[in-house]
């Protein structure tokens, strides 16, 4: 069975950044695509009076989003490539809708909409360049183009539901059961949807038909689309055979194939379990391959969406989310630090720490000149073991000897071991990385995740619990003080917690990447004094319901 939580998970307030968004749809004026500061010049110029720069997402603009989906679509002007208008089309009976979104893009973006009777449709245009391209920008311009604005994924319930609830009011029908349906011809829309109603706690049916790719409307003929997609849901979920519990639906699943895939791919989380799902279907998990490939799998270059970005544009964006680390990440660091020394001396000044997630092939100089902006550092040890570094491309010694000289230097150093069946996870190479890690510093946190098979390596099985907990144990054994046994989520006892070495007292509890409860004052264990390596929470800053 897929189960589907009751309960809304992971959300979060929207803010969109304007300028990036219009940046992938304006046009270049007699120059080329990658001139930066033209299609910057392009977007400055697109309307006299411009759009906010960022823009809250609330229950009113996703509603809009909703209608457009059903009912919208840009119209360019062929002879000045950036000048378009947004138009909206209802029935003749649908005038309080054509009315209400005239209502809302007034409040919302200050705009004069015009209502206009055709014979057909009742139609709501808005003649300002910029708002047009946004929506296109977001939402696609044509109907086979319309697509889920990839943010409504993490949106707060209440603004999800807005535009669903949109999406049906001018898309949709209900029928006699009471059932919702749904159609149109993007496949990508419909995919969406069908996951956004997924979130809500809706159980849809997606289905897909052939149409005849000719047709006459009032006489005149016109091309259709081969394939027309339609999802229906019903509000009570009274129509869908499935078992139930206070928590989650449990849905059959009648079959399962294997196919290929290009395209984008939705995260569904429920709890801290991820699985991935490309065209609706689950999928293994993905992992990072689609940022780490970029330029090397051309898929991964594919679905790269590349947004120019200055460090004071970055920094203000972490500011507004409250963020508190920069990380350089995923593509290796270290071969970017011009960059993130740019962006992370921005982001000291106001307070933010800088982090380096690498795989340790470093220099001595590269380190020297990220120190003053970089706090901490992990470090991934892939193998105790000159040969398996040789058929990964690297050199052993060279990780050995960033881990020494970070850690000399003053970072925060932690490091990583992937444990990999029949690659690195004997006892003896597991002891072999302890032992070494123990000799720089046994302060220095241990952390040994869990192999899947995933992207080009799928010749093994995963790594056993059993395994993991061994490999932790072996660490305490060669004298470390912080071992920890990773994405295995309840699976590994103790060894997500961190223990006080000195009286063993409980002092972070954590579940996958949850703190559960958070015990340190002022970075020392609450019952013997003793001080903790690390980088901590200063108290006035711990949540207070981690203080349980």
């Amino acid at each position: 069975c897929l189960a589907i939580p009751k309960r809304y998970t992971f959300s979060r307030d929207i803010t969109l950044e304007v300028p990036q968004w219009l940046q992938t749809v304006v046009k270049p004026l007699s120059a080329r695509k990658s001139d930066v500061r033209l299609r910057r010049r392009v977007v400055a110029r697109t309307d006299k009076d411009e759009l906010p720069k960022a823009l809250q997402l609330d229950t009113r603009f996703a509603a809009l989003l909703g209608y457009y989906c059903a009912e919208g679509c840009v119209v360019r002007d062929d002879h000045r490539p950036n000048a378009a208008t947004l138009i909206f089309s209802f029935g003749h009976h649908e005038r309080n809708l054509a009315e209400r979104v005239c209502q809302w893009l007034r409040e919302l973006f200050g705009v004069r909409p015009s209502i206009v009777k055709t014979p057909t449709t009742l139609q709501v245009a808005v003649n300002k360049s910029s708002l047009a391209l946004l929506f296109e920008a977001l939402c696609g311009a044509k109907s086979r183009e319309k697509r889920i604005p990839p943010f409504l994924f993490e949106a707060k319930r209440d603004i999800v539901d807005a535009f669903v609830q949109a999406y049906a009011q001018g898309d949709g029908t209900v029928r006699p059961d009471g059932r919702i349906v749904v159609s149109t011809v993007s496949a990508e829309l419909a995919y969406g949807l069908a996951w956004l109603l997924l979130k809500l706690g809706y159980l849809p049916s997606l289905r897909a038909y052939r149409q005849p790719t000719h047709s006459t409307v009032l006489g005149r003929p016109v091309r259709q689309a081969p394939n027309i997609f339609m999802v229906i849901w019903r509000n009570d979920n009274h129509w869908r055979f499935v078992w139930q519990d206070d928590d989650y639906y449990y849905v059959p699943i009648r079959q399962i194939v294997s196919q290929p895939f290009k395209g984008f791919v939705y995260n569904m989380q429920v709890d801290d379990e991820h699985t991935y799902l490309a065209q609706f279907v689950a999928t293994h998990n993905c992992q990072n391959w689609q940022i780490s490939q970029v330029m090397r799998d051309s898929v991964a270059t594919m679905l790269a969406d590349f947004t120019p970005i200055t460090p004071e544009e970055f920094v203000k964006m972490a500011l507004r989310y409250k963020a508190k680390v920069l990380t350089s990440t995923y593509n290796e660091p270290l071969i970017t630090s011009e960059w993130a020394v740019a962006l992370f001396r921005e982001g000291k000044k106001f307070g933010l720490v800088g982090s380096y997630v690498s795989n340790g092939n470093a220099t001595p100089e590269v380190l020297d000149y990220i120190r003053p902006v970089v706090d901490l550092f992990k470090i991934d040890l892939k193998s105790m073991r000159e040969k398996n570094y040789r058929e990964l491309g690297g050199k052993l010694e060279t990780v050995l000897n960033t881990i020494r000289w970070a850690w000399e230097r003053g970072f925060w150093v932690e490091v990583v071991t992937l444990v990999v069946p029949k690659f690195n996870d004997s006892e003896e190479e597991l002891r072999d990385a302890a032992r070494y890690i123990a000799s720089v510093s046994p302060d220095i946190p241990w952390h040994v995740t869990a192999f899947h098979p995933d992207y080009l390596m799928t010749d093994r099985e995963a790594t056993p619990v059993k395994t993991l907990i061994r490999a932790a144990e072996i660490g305490y054994e060669e004298g470390l003080k912080f071992v920890y046994a990773g994405n295995l989520p309840g699976m590994v006892g103790p060894y997500e917690n961190t223990y006080c070495p000195k009286c063993h007292a409980l002092l972070i509890e954590r579940y996958g990447f949850q703190v559960r409860r958070y015990r340190l004052q002022n970075g020392k264990c609450p019952d013997c004094g003793e001080s903790i390596a690390g980088v901590w929470w200063c108290d006035e800053g711990v949540p207070p319901y981690w203080r349980r």
